[in-house]
């Protein structure tokens, strides 16, 4: 009897058809994400008049959030793989709309910090949609994939503008319970209308690994963030940076000797994804070290320091909307543009349109205009990015591996971000305007001009795609192409 040719089919299953269909609900959850991702920085200023913090303890605003989102992510993408996809993004909207109600009700800065750190669940939500969609939506994933990444930048845009807008016109209880109403859409949505996946990973969950990792990172990550504040060879960074190193290290050991890890190490190693999270790793430096240094120099007053266009809070969220309407016309028509001139095309594509922007920010930043257009040129290339990345990493990692893959890529970019928000911390703080604490213009471009060249290394580290970066699964029986449970022989 002839095995079935698993290569060459072309026909849709029902369990494909349904996954096909439920794209759309998931991608009203990504636009909601992409939303409440985008609506806390521009309120900054009136969540520290309300709490009475100062500006420095408001950087925990997005420290807490980050370093939840570190510590959660993995584990809950493991209990994905195990339990659920579906279940367990019912649970992280559930838990992120109890944090978004703690940060609009938060009678102290501490608990609006809880509830932030609640929050920080909401990173595990694209791993798991990801999953959802590697086995429902089988060969059209790579393009459901860049049609919720673009969901989620065209929330970003939205809730940007939108944020903007009632920041200036409402009570600010009123603003912070918006996304919480969101959120809630979501979660009846897909409690009603997305499939659960059928594909479990086997073991116990690796609790002492998850604990390392988290903590180690989270440790680690706080050194980082601190550096420039404390001195970088102060007792107090070199202890977290030292610690948060350690524990890392102690969780690789533990997960080469464990029989069921948290992270399969031969899937950085062998399976070719740790060469794709470096790529991430690269890109996370310029996306997220870089984001809040563009929005200062927008901010910044030119007849105060020689430099930026002096915007409010207003002013600042419509001169970023560029990069996020960018991200989403890109991100839904990547997969396209991948299948048509190559992976590997696309991606240095990607990384030729963001050297460019920064580039452009260096040119281009004494013209309002000219600097707020090349958000839309940078935003293309983070489309292109972040559509076909993630759908690289879980194709080459086995089913039952799928969320804590997509897990490892947002875990990539989110440490890569805050070590790179740390070193251009460092040389703003280096490069100073004589007799203030303000950094000079050459300190911008400094950071803008790092920003080129790590889009340079990812051109030129793309052509090794195919040979660093692994081979897609391939099922060895049909069970395991549709992802169907393998029934043994009686």
């Amino acid at each position: 009897m002839t095995e079935p040719n698993v290569q060459s089919s072309s026909v849709i299953s029902p369990r494909q058809a349904g996954g096909l269909a439920a794209v759309g609900f998931l991608a009203f959850s990504e636009v909601t994400s992409g939303m409440l991702q985008s609506w806390y920085i521009p309120l900054i200023p009136k969540i520290g008049q309300r709490l009475d913090v100062n500006p420095a303890q408001l950087n925990w605003v997005l420290a807490a959030y980050l370093l939840s989102t570190v510590i959660c992510v993995p584990l809950l993408a493991k209990l994905g793989d195990k339990y659920g996809h579906r279940r367990m993004v019912m649970v992280v909207l559930g838990s992120v709309a109890l944090g978004t109600i703690l940060t609009a009700t938060a009678p102290s800065f501490g608990i609006f910090l809880l509830g932030r750190a609640i929050q920080g669940t909401l990173g595990a939500l694209l791993p798991l949609e990801l999953a959802i969609l590697r086995e429902r939506a089988g060969a059209s994933s790579g393009r459901a994939i860049g049609i919720l990444v673009g969901c989620l930048g065209a929330g970003g845009a939205a809730g940007t503008l939108l944020v903007g807008l009632l920041g200036t016109n409402a009570s600010l209880t009123l603003v912070l319970f918006v996304p919480a109403a969101l959120v809630l859409a979501s979660l009846a949505t897909i409690a009603l209308f997305v499939p659960e996946t059928s594909t479990r990973a086997t073991g116990s969950i690796d609790w002492t690994g998850a604990a390392l990792l988290g903590i180690g990172l989270a440790i680690f990550l706080v050194g980082i963030s601190n550096g420039s504040k404390l001195g970088w060879t102060s007792a107090t960074t070199l202890m977290a940076v030292g610690g948060g190193l350690a524990l890392l290290a102690a969780f690789v050991a533990l997960e080469k000797k464990i029989s069921t890890p948290l992270v399969d190490l031969n899937l950085l190693t062998k399976g070719g994804v740790g060469f794709l999270l470096g790529l991430t790793g690269l890109f996370g430096l310029q996306f997220y070290g870089a984001a809040t240094v563009s929005a200062l120099y927008f901010a910044s007053k030119p007849e105060v320091v020689g430099y930026g266009f002096g915007l409010d809070s207003m002013g600042i969220a419509l001169a970023i909307t560029p990069v996020p309407i960018g991200i989403m016309i890109a991100s839904s028509l990547a997969d396209s543009f991948a299948r048509r001139f190559g992976t590997r095309t696309a991606l240095q594509m990607s990384a030729i349109l963001i050297s460019t922007w920064f580039a452009g920010l260096i040119v281009f930043r004494d013209s309002q205009t000219a600097f707020i257009s090349m958000g839309f040129v940078g935003g293309a290339g983070i489309g292109l990015f972040v559509a076909i990345l993630p759908a690289l990493v879980i194709s080459r990692a086995r089913p039952e591996d799928s969320a804590i893959a997509g897990a490892l890529y947002n875990t990539s970019r989110t440490v890569a971000g805050a070590v790179a928000g740390a070193v251009f911390t460092a040389i703003m703080s280096g490069m100073l305007i004589s007799g203030s604490k303000l950094p000079t213009e050459s300190a911008f471009v400094a950071i803008w001009a790092v920003c080129i060249g790590v889009g340079v290394l990812i051109f030129v580290l793309a052509p090794f795609l195919n040979k660093l970066g692994g081979k897609a699964y391939q099922p060895e029986t049909i069970e395991q192409l549709v992802h169907l449970p393998v029934r043994e022989s009686s």
